[in-house]
């Protein structure tokens, strides 16, 4: 295994539902894109859909995020975010992500800690290898 973790972008576009009455948008929204964002990424590269998470005999919770806000994200902006799994440590998987604008700016950033639940015992369990090996680059050799 690689020790290069695979980072995972998506673009979004601001929508008129998630402005404040400054038409920036509203900080109950940053939480929602990141977790969206991950989502997305997993569907993307690994197929995850609702029925594949499903079928995974495991669960993942967000624990925590923190959530730096940089600049104002403004009505009808694009912005991109990436993240990558930082590390795992026990159950726990550090993930950090970055929202930037078109220019590469940072908009925000955010450090979400989640948790493998196992589904039999529902309780935290460790990443398996096999599981962490997901989230780096394969190596070529």
């Amino acid at each position: 295994m690689s020790d290069k973790p695979i980072v995972f972008t998506t673009t979004h576009r601001v929508r008129f539902s998630e402005l404040d009455i400054y038409e920036h948008v509203s900080t109950a929204y940053y939480g929602t894109y990141y977790v969206d964002h991950r989502m997305q990424a997993l569907r993307e590269r690994f197929g995850w859909d609702f029925a594949a998470i499903a079928a995974l005999p495991f669960m993942v919770w967000v624990k925590r995020m923190e959530i730096d806000f940089v600049r104002p994200v403004a009505a009808d902006q694009e912005f991109a975010i990436t993240s990558f799994v930082r590390s795992f440590e026990g159950p726990y998987a550090a993930i950090e992500c970055r929202m930037t604008d078109k220019a590469g700016q940072d908009l925000s950033r955010c450090l979400m800690t989640v948790v493998r639940i196992d589904k039999g015992t529902l309780r935290p369990a460790p990443w398996k290898p096999e599981e962490i090996a997901l989230f780096y680059e394969r190596d070529e050799a």
